[in-house]
């Protein structure tokens, strides 16, 4: 009995082993899932920070562009007035330029209407100049032939004043 009691002893002493050994195996798995587990723990905290530091840059990044957009908005809007406002100063320009180049056209019609009226009356004091020239020089003849009667009327009339002058006195002619 004694050597069964010892083999029982024995045998509840492997077994206390072999449960102690897979107890120690089953403890060494657990914390190793224990440590892994907080490693996954640390790493996701860590990811945690790194995300909420990454969310608050990234707000701050949405709050600047908020502020650029509603800039650029602004920027826009007084963009469109703006350009509302050249439309308009470009639309008075053409319309003023249209209304000029109308003026132009009626200017250039009107100065060669111009042209051509002091053209015909070149032409006409051109045809008066010679119908001038032409009657200075009948008139010169005129006046050549005027002279000569007067002077043959002149002789004439000293003639006649002589043979008055000769009949009256009943003397002999001279000669």
């Amino acid at each position: 009995m004694n050597r069964t009691l010892q083999n029982l002893l024995m045998t509840f002493a492997l077994g206390l082993c072999a449960l102690i050994a897979y107890q120690w195996h089953r403890e060494t798995r657990s914390h190793a899932r224990i440590q892994e587990l907080l490693d996954k723990d640390v790493n996701n905290q860590e990811q945690i920070r790194n995300i909420q530091s990454a969310l608050k840059n990234t707000e701050e990044e949405v709050r600047r562009l908020e502020g650029i957009r509603v800039m650029l908005t602004d920027t826009v809007k007084s963009n469109r007035v703006e350009i509302a406002d050249l439309k308009k100063d470009l639309d008075k320009a053409t319309a003023e330029n249209d209304r000029q180049s109308r003026q132009i056209d009626a200017y250039k019609v009107a100065v060669e209407t111009a042209n051509e009226n002091i053209k015909k009356q070149n032409e006409a004091i051109t045809t008066q100049n010679d119908m001038i020239k032409k009657m200075s020089e009948e008139r010169a003849e005129l006046v050549a032939k005027y002279n000569k009667t007067v002077e043959e009327f002149n002789d004439l009339a000293k003639k006649w004043n002589d043979q008055q002058n000769m009949l009256s006195t009943n003397a002999p002619p001279k000669k």
